[in-house]
């Protein structure tokens, strides 16, 4: 603690005499602690520094001593700013909260629910001086990625992380040969390479630094080459880049944005034989950050529906929605569509709470939560979802509600993690509690129309000390 407080000390001498320059997120030095629960609690299993927040774990881990799922982290970073508003911008998978100058959170989607989504938040500088930022993190399951970067408001700055990371599509293949990498002191793959060294795996983030001591941070180009032996079939490359790619698959060009892909996620579907494959990942930085992680999944084809156009169409209310390929929040993703779009609408599942939607030449699944319904009173089932039916009877009263805390919770047909799930408790939202079963490990709710039953491990009843013994046995 000591040592810290020193070096701030020095940091603030050092920027009050114009010795240093105010630093950027991308160039800042993070503090990082990771722990093997949800919770930032107990003893770190690792803690670290790292270059920059900008990090997609997919279905990984950040290391070896962490668990791929049911993580959480803290990062923290002193840095100097000169006067003046800066929009922070986020982007997580779960949740993320950020807090500035041990303050209140600028942005925190703890609280508000929101995955896969940009946040912004303006905050104001008044003093030149050196801030702390401190972004904590939680992953729940599936993919894990955390994004943050700031800008001075008055350059309008736009979102810096391009589409957000895809969050299903197929299973990862492993890419288990190493990879040539050979290194360029230009941005044209010119002249002999700088460096050749072998990886093995392509997947990098050298942030703003250099990736090897024989190129610049910026302005640098490679080449990574691998023969891969897989089974043949239908498979997705996926790429997540920043700044140019250009990929061949056995001489065939399935990927050209060398120009420049800052942040982005590319993807495109290949048909690959069996046995041996040969991979060419051509790489340009020009300036800022550097990163490349390349991950190839099976794919696996969409069986269209024979339901015919019913005349209802959707028109998406979030800022980007998931089409997946069943009513399922964990289903493979098909393709992705954006606010205000309008799509028609071939069928629904059982509940209603999600829309069989036409998007081009593909057809897909997407919340209802987030769509605005044209002319959907005819709207169709066109699935077998099995749906606990509604009571016959009007649930009982107990004036108790039910608080999802911390997390998110399924909503399930039955008292047990093996019933089929049919919607979902958001964190911080609360329903009306119906029953519970006998061990009070279950309660039953009505959310929104929704029956099912939620485990008591993440949620709370409210009021505090409520009479669980005058909560009818439902179940």
């Amino acid at each position: 603690m000591k040592r810290t407080i020193a070096l701030t000390v020095l940091v603030l001498a050092l920027f009050s005499l114009g010795l240093i320059a105010p630093v950027s997120a991308q160039g800042a030095t993070w503090y990082a602690q990771y722990y093997n629960n949800p919770t930032l609690s107990g003893t770190p299993a690792l803690s670290r520094y790292e270059g920059n927040i900008n990090f997609n774990w997919g279905t990984g881990t950040p290391a070896a001593e962490v668990q791929a799922d049911n993580f959480s982290a803290r990062f923290a970073a002193d840095i100097a700013f000169q006067p003046g508003t800066y929009r922070f911008f986020l982007l997580a998978d779960d949740n993320a909260r950020v807090t500035f100058n041990f303050g209140q959170p600028v942005i925190d989607t703890f609280a508000s629910g929101q995955v896969g989504q940009t946040i912004s938040a303006d905050v104001v500088v008044s003093a030149a001086g050196v801030y702390h930022i401190q972004i904590d993190y939680r992953e729940v399951e599936s993919l894990a990625y955390l994004y943050f970067s700031y800008a001075n408001a008055a350059t309008n700055p736009q979102p810096p992380f391009g589409t957000p990371p895809p969050t299903g599509g197929g299973s990862t293949v492993g890419l288990p040969s190493p990879w040539t990498a050979q290194y360029y002191a230009n941005t044209a793959l010119a002249g002999d390479p700088a460096a050749i060294v072998t990886l093995p795996s392509l997947n990098f983030n050298a942030g703003t630094n250099s990736p090897i001591g024989s190129v610049p941070a910026d302005n640098w180009s490679a080449r990574f080459t691998s023969v891969q032996g897989l089974s043949g079939g239908l498979y997705t490359l996926r790429i997540n880049v920043d700044d140019g790619v250009r990929v061949f698959i056995n001489g065939a060009l399935v990927i050209n944005q060398l120009t420049g892909a800052v942040g982005q996620t590319l993807q495109a579907q290949v048909t690959l034989p069996a046995g041996a494959n040969n991979f060419q990942v051509d790489y340009v930085e020009y300036t800022a950050n550097a990163f490349l992680d390349l991950q190839l999944l099976a794919a696996t084809p969409v069986v269209p529906t024979t339901a015919p156009i019913t005349g209802a169409s959707a028109i998406v209310t979030a800022y980007r929605l998931n089409v997946r390929q069943a009513p399922d929040p964990f289903a493979a993703i098909v393709t992705r569509i954006n606010r205000n779009e309008q799509y028609p609408v071939l069928g629904r599942n059982a509940a209603g709470t999600w829309y069989l939607l036409q998007v081009g030449g593909v057809q897909g699944w997407s919340s209802a939560g987030y769509l605005s319904v044209v002319n959907g009173a005819g709207v169709p089932v066109v699935d077998g979802t099995v749906v606990q039916p509604p009571p016959t009877t009007a649930p009982p009263v107990t004036g108790i509600t039910v608080l999802a805390n911390p997390y998110t919770v399924n909503i399930r047909s039955g008292p047990g993690t093996t019933s089929s799930r049919i919607g979902r408790l958001p964190a911080g939202q609360s329903a009306v509690l119906v029953g519970r079963n006998a061990a009070n490990q279950w309660w039953q709710i009505n959310y929104n129309g929704i029956v099912g039953w939620v485990t008591a491990q993440y949620t709370v009843l409210v009021p505090a000390g409520a009479n669980v013994g005058s909560i009818p046995i439902t179940g």
